[in-house]
């Protein structure tokens, strides 16, 4: 990727993810690698990993079946779930498997797995300092608000799944909106979930099930939806979702 990569999912393989120390695991597919990890995981029917935790924040949107999490409950298509960096859980999916996506957002997913891995002191240190480990938002309990412009040009409405590390929205765009040159100070992510989406000229347009990433600072536009709108989850990794209109504030040459 230069500054954006547009992922179409159908186009990657299922491999097992390798775990080195041969425990059982399921069916993943990677769509990028960097300063995020990004995979679709397939779990099989009542496949259950024991507690672990990962270095970086991950975030799960639920695609297929029931994932089942000691303590949190289950979850379904429609929940969105997000672990804190250090975070130990014990997870599994129910009767039929459970689908996913998974990010992380630092780095790769390793499973650190407690009984091998004790959580390093500056990790314990950090995440007793960020509260709840784990968190949890169903997309039809969220109410949309208006996402604020500053310059008071129009934007359409979001809802807030989480607003603070990591940074989630979700968003419905209408067929005839339209957001002229802009850009987001971090790295983003789009999962596009309805819909279609044309993002400017150079890019392909994105269908539903397809992925966008692109690098903070790197200036795009205009956003066109199709003609029956789109529909897609935003994450940031880094920060909160900043609109910068490009005719307003130059973009930078890079983000650190």
């Amino acid at each position: 990727m230069t500054n954006w990569k547009h992922i179409k999912t159908n186009d990657y393989d299922w491999d097992y993810f390798g775990d080195k120390h041969g425990r059982e695991t399921s069916k993943v597919r990677t769509f990028y690698e960097g300063n995020q990890y990004i995979w679709e995981a397939d779990l099989l029917p009542n496949y259950v990993a024991e507690s672990h935790w990962h270095p970086y924040d991950i975030v799960q949107i639920f695609l297929e079946g029931e994932f089942i999490a000691e303590g949190e409950g289950s979850f379904y298509p429609g929940d969105i779930r997000w672990v804190k960096a250090g975070q130990s859980t014990k997870e599994g999916a129910g009767d039929k498997g459970s689908r996913f996506y998974l990010i992380a957002l630092g780095g790769d997913i390793p499973l650190m797995w407690d009984d091998l891995y004790p959580l390093p002191d500056d990790l314990k240190e950090s995440l007793a300092k960020r509260g709840n480990g784990v968190g949890n938002a169903n997309i039809n309990t969220v109410p949309f608000i208006p996402f604020e412009d500053e310059f008071g040009r129009p934007t359409q409405p979001v809802q807030v799944i989480c607003d603070e590390s990591p940074y989630i929205v979700r968003t419905k765009f209408d067929p005839d909106y339209e957001a002229k040159d802009h850009w987001h100070k971090y790295d983003t992510m789009y999962f596009i979930m309805d819909g279609e989406m044309s993002f400017s000229d150079e890019e392909p347009i994105y269908k539903k099930g397809d992925i966008r990433v692109v690098e903070g600072g790197h200036s795009y536009g205009p956003e066109k939806p199709g003609p029956d709108g789109v529909t897609f989850i935003l994450i940031s990794n880094g920060g909160p979702i900043e609109l910068n209109w490009s005719d307003i504030k130059d973009p930078p040459k890079s983000i650190n």
